[in-house]
């Protein structure tokens, strides 16, 4: 198997930034962006919902592709196209364009989560797979602590057209690093065949692994609790707090940065404790982070600090799971490295993408309404892992 060097891995964790950056940097202009567009909030998470569709669909065909013609092309292909997206977000005159091209730009950023992923699986498995999955994690889990903060520093220059103008100057960069330093580790004695009748075999005999279902139905869970933070923070902070957007990006840094050192601390632990272990605290976790959630909103007892603490506890049980969920599912389809990881991410994205838009409509975007349908997103990943995984050996490699 080749080895990775310190240059790939940086521009694998900026690649694979550049999907929460498309999330986070432009979070705090949510609210100003729905005036300027004379739309409701609801149709304003609409652009979030449509981009995790347009990463759910992406990562169903980059799989596949990535594949039968390699990593490099396809990537360096997708990343041309974020670039393009970004401009049609930035010339975008009302919400019916603004969300047309947020899928664009989420499914041409899905190709970082796929390739990256099957780059990864080329050439380490096991143990090592998910300490390099755990790396990248831990480095690229910095983008949501610093992408509001860029995006509110960002809206002290212009309006959120400047957020646009800064995403294609990224992309831009993030594709010339990947020309230059990106190189092809899928031979081609190793590629599948390109056609619908293979790649609907392929995810067939994927999904006829039930372990790989489970662990793709958690990483959905957790990642839809995600989304629900994302996408009903900045008004339940912005407005529950009397926040400006400028404060809502430290507090959300604040509860992002939880996440990056849970990132960090798996990545540390797994030198001695086995993946699916940590994957157990992290479900754990996230019994304990909706209880106390629950626990608030029973007694009716909001503050910024409890608020703050609680999603911090919710959103940091990815850093335990994520990572440890890639390894194990990917453990056993090494030569379908690209439709296994396309599969993990359509789960999680699609799942994000119904939770966005139903936090609004159901729960309402309060502090109380968004920790409420957490809450039941974690209990049921909670449930789903520790139950359908109860009989997975620990292994450390």
């Amino acid at each position: 198997m080749p080895s990775i060097k310190k240059r790939q891995t940086a521009t694998l964790s900026l690649i694979a930034a550049l999907g929460p950056f498309q999330f986070d940097t432009y979070l705090p202009a949510l609210p100003a962006l729905m005036l300027f567009m004379h739309t409701t909030d609801t149709m304003v998470q609409f652009t979030i919902t449509a981009s995790l569709l347009g990463m759910a669909g992406g990562q169903l065909f980059v799989g596949p592709i990535a594949d039968a013609l390699g990593r490099r092309r396809p990537l360096l292909i997708a990343l041309s196209v974020f670039v393009l997206a970004s401009i049609g977000c930035l010339t975008a005159t009302d919400v019916t364009w603004m969300i047309v091209a947020r899928f664009i730009l989420g499914f041409s950023a899905a190709s970082g989560f796929v390739i990256n992923n099957a780059f990864i699986r080329d050439i380490a498995a096991g143990q090592n797979a998910s300490r390099l999955y755990s790396t990248q994690a831990a480095i690229s889990s910095l983008a949501p602590v610093l992408a509001p903060l860029v995006g509110g520093q960002l809206l002290l220059l212009g309006d959120w057209h400047v957020v646009f103008i800064f995403l294609a100057i990224m992309g831009a960069c993030v594709l010339g690093m990947a020309a230059w330093l990106m190189p092809e580790t899928l031979p081609k004695v190793k590629r599948s065949e390109l056609s619908f009748k293979a790649t609907f075999a392929a995810w067939k005999f994927v999904l006829r692994d039930r372990r790989f279902v489970t662990l793709a139905l958690v990483g959905g869970l957790l990642f839809g609790s995600i989304a629900v933070f994302i996408a009903g923070g900045p008004f339940a902070l912005e407005e529950g707090f009397n926040l400006s957007p400028t404060e809502y990006t430290f507090a959300f840094a604040s509860i992002t940065i939880v996440m990056f050192g849970a990132n960090y601390l798996n990545r540390f632990l797994l030198k001695r404790v086995a993946s699916i272990n940590m994957l157990r605290y992290g479900l754990s976790q996230a019994i304990f982070a909706a209880a106390m959630m629950l626990t608030l909103n029973l007694l009716q007892i909001h503050t910024l600090l409890l608020s703050i603490i609680g999603f911090a506890l919710a959103v940091s049980v990815m850093g335990f799971s994520m990572s440890n969920i890639m390894g194990l599912a990917m453990q056993k389809h090494g030569e379908r490295a690209g439709v296994a990881a396309g599969l993990i991410g359509f789960s999680n994205s699609i799942f994000g993408a119904l939770a966005a838009p139903l936090t609004s409509i159901l729960f309402g975007l309060d502090v109380a309404g968004v920790s409420l349908f957490i809450s039941i997103l974690l209990l049921a990943a909670a449930a789903l892992g520790l139950i359908g995984l109860r009989k997975e050996m620990a292994v450390v490699h």
